[in-house]
């Protein structure tokens, strides 16, 4: 007797073929047999007549490793399809962790988060048991290491901090890591050379794990940015992929994905192995003080309550792109004021009494940093160029909701939002070579060798939806809307979601890289 057969349904298998009639039969976890008319018994049956079955998806680019601990649930990730998520990304992973007194809570069953994430050794030994609602495989951060080893300092590390830094990752790379992210936007990873990238990427080498990035700049300096990070992949030898990759700010930048996209093309042609990721919305999303505040790492409150520094961070955001525009900047996360959530710049600068710029520093400022907004400035041309790009695989770029009621659609929306919108109603690419963006293309670029697949002895991860129907309903209003047309998720051999509702089961757990 079978655990669960799913019957009569339109199976895309991941490799790019096109779809055929078969049925499915699943036992232990795996894929048993896919055969027409299969008629033994079974536990459970789907009749899947009218449905798309293919692979679970695989969110390319995730944050949900700061989720695992606390909100293992993973809701949003599972209510969307999405069956494994690559987390720890831009060099933000939630371990290693310097010892302070933000860490002294003490979560039951799991231990004080102080000892839990002082390496990512101990973070996994935490996590490798907690039954969660979705896999994640995880990245080791940069900017968490350079921040353990160096703090906020700006200055190139001395030789014996640069071991240290190797230290830190070695421990990751050996206890499951797949491999650095690099976050060159964000302080401290910000203020690294690419001579130090260098080095870090070459132990990830010794251990052939993966480079990811989000680059140095993803709008004036998009190209050079775009290079160097192929640079490091040249020199350490070692895989790689470009995190999210668009080109946003002023309307001169778009565009410039053509000449990135054929860098990418060039590099792959020289026998460097690129990658990228992307996300289907013309909306970015990032913390407020990294976007307007130069140097946002640096004594942050401090210089916001100085009258002679705030002058000067108002004078820098007048010489950038926006000017004084803050139209296209919508309020996601205020800690500080929580009534603006939701809200443009504009509209809360008239409520707030003070000018826009001044507004996002008090904002940014009351919440202690706490402030994240949606950032409207890329054009969908792109998007769908990027997006077509046979190396382009899918991301959400987001964690879980962790009860928050205000963030960016993609937490929800991303993967529906695809199939919905970029596949049926754009045709951006046909609809078995975006499956393979979203199942077999990551499974191979992060070594998930069971997934991805809808083959015989490969893990039963499965999606099931009408691919005539299947649409994201999160928006940027109203955010907390679920999907449209997801009928099933099946992970670890068990249906997990009906009619994109979660029934709590929790059948994923923690991946980790196999040495």
């Amino acid at each position: 007797m079978y655990d669960l057969i799913i019957k009569h349904g339109t199976i895309i298998d991941g490799t790019g073929s096109p779809a055929y009639h078969c049925d499915i039969a699943i036992s232990n976890g795996k894929i048993d047999r896919i055969e027409r008319n299969i008629s033994d018994e079974s536990k459970e049956f789907i009749d899947a007549r009218g449905l798309t079955v293919t692979p679970g998806f695989i969110d390319s680019h995730s944050h949900s490793d700061n989720a695992i601990l606390k909100y293992p649930d993973m809701t949003e990730k599972i209510e969307q399809g999405i069956t494994t998520s690559i987390a720890g990304q831009c060099g933000n992973s939630v371990a290693p962790q310097n010892i302070n007194e933000n860490m002294d809570e003490y979560i039951d069953g799991i231990g004080n988060m102080s000892s839990v994430l002082k390496t990512f050794s101990s973070f996994v030994n935490a996590a490798k048991n907690i039954p969660l609602g979705s896999n994640n495989m995880c990245f080791v951060g940069h900017g968490a290491i350079r921040r353990t080893v160096m703090g906020m300092r700006q200055e190139q590390p001395a030789s014996e901090e640069l071991e240290k830094m190797k230290l830190l990752l070695r421990d990751a790379m050996e206890h499951g890591a797949l491999g650095i992210s690099f976050g060159l936007i964000y302080p401290p990873s910000s203020y690294a050379d690419t001579d130090e990238l260098i080095e870090l990427a070459k132990v990830v080498k010794e251990y052939e794990g993966l480079v990811v990035a989000h680059i140095r700049n993803e709008s004036n300096m998009l190209v050079k940015a775009t290079n160097e990070f192929i640079n490091v992949i040249r020199q350490s030898g070692v895989r790689g992929v470009i995190s999210h990759h668009k080109a946003c700010g002023s309307h001169e930048n778009w565009g410039k994905v053509t000449h990135t996209l054929r860098l990418i093309d060039e590099a792959n042609a020289e026998g460097i192995e690129v990658y990228l990721d992307v996300y289907p919305y013309v909306a970015t999303h990032t913390s407020a003080a990294v976007t307007f505040v130069p140097d946002s790492g640096n004594d942050l409150m401090k210089r916001l309550e100085n009258p002679e520094e705030r002058a000067k961070i108002k004078e820098w955001n007048k010489t950038m792109w926006w000017g004084n525009d803050y139209s296209w900047v919508q309020v996601a996360k205020c800690a500080g004021y929580p009534e603006y959530e939701g809200m443009f710049v504009p509209e809360i600068a008239k409520i707030h009494g003070k000018d826009e710029c001044d507004t996002i520093l008090d904002m940014i400022y009351k919440s202690n940093n706490q402030c994240s907004c949606c950032y409207f400035s890329m054009c969908d041309e792109d998007v769908q160029a990027v997006m077509a790009h046979p190396r382009a695989m899918i991301c959400t770029d987001a964690s879980v909701a962790k009860g928050q009621k205000s963030f960016h659609p993609r937490l929800k929306g991303s993967f529906p939002r695809v199939l919905g919108r970029y596949v049926r109603e754009k045709k951006v690419v046909s609809l078995p070579e975006m499956i393979r963006k979203m199942t077999s293309m990551p499974a191979r670029v992060y070594g998930l060798n069971t997934k991805g697949l809808i083959w015989e002895g490969m893990d039963a991860d499965i999606c099931i939806f009408d691919a005539e129907k299947i649409i994201d309903r999160s928006d940027f209003i109203d955010c907390i809307k679920r999907a449209e047309g997801l009928n099933y998720v099946v992970l670890g051999g068990e249906i997990v979601v009906k009619d994109a509702v979660h029934n709590g089961k929790k059948r994923g757990r923690l991946i980790l890289k196999k040495r």
